[in-house]
């Protein structure tokens, strides 16, 4: 897997599919968790703020497992 950005995550917290978001949470985890990958956080606030916004929407779901 190429090494993914705020580019990537910013297009791939939109999906509904709840297996794609369980999979897009854990690997956005692991991004953030790596301050070598996550270099990028910094250069571009409204993609980060985007980002927040769609992962606040998360929190909302009905699905519990998107919630957790």
């Amino acid at each position: 897997m190429e090494l993914a950005g705020m580019d990537y995550f910013c297009d791939q917290v939109q999906q509904k599919d709840v297996g794609r978001r369980m999979q897009v949470g854990q690997e956005l985890l692991e991004y953030l968790g790596d301050p070598a990958r996550s270099t990028d956080l910094e250069q571009d606030q409204q993609r980060l703020d985007k980002v927040i916004d769609e992962l606040t929407a998360w929190v909302n779901s009905s699905n519990f497992k998107v919630r957790l």
